[in-house]
């Protein structure tokens, strides 16, 4: 586990923006389940699909500054 932490965080001091980006892709996935789980009639469908729109956005930008990052 620490050699797995050590790899993190260097990954994260060359692409900070990469690292961010899948830990808030990370964040908002796991709150879109939750959402999806406890509040499905409390959110209605337009915001929820606005939402996972939003979620896949950030998907593919941390996708491709990753692979950038990987490229360097």
């Amino acid at each position: 586990m620490p050699n797995y932490l050590n790899q993190f965080l260097q990954r994260a001091r060359r692409c900070p923006l990469a690292c961010s980006l899948k830990i808030l892709f990370l964040l908002l996935f796991i709150s879109a389940l939750y959402i999806a789980a406890f509040y499905q009639t409390a959110v209605s469908f337009h915001e929820f699909s606005w939402f996972i729109v939003a979620i896949a956005y950030i998907a593919v930008l941390a996708l491709v500054t990753n692979r950038n990052c990987r490229l360097r």
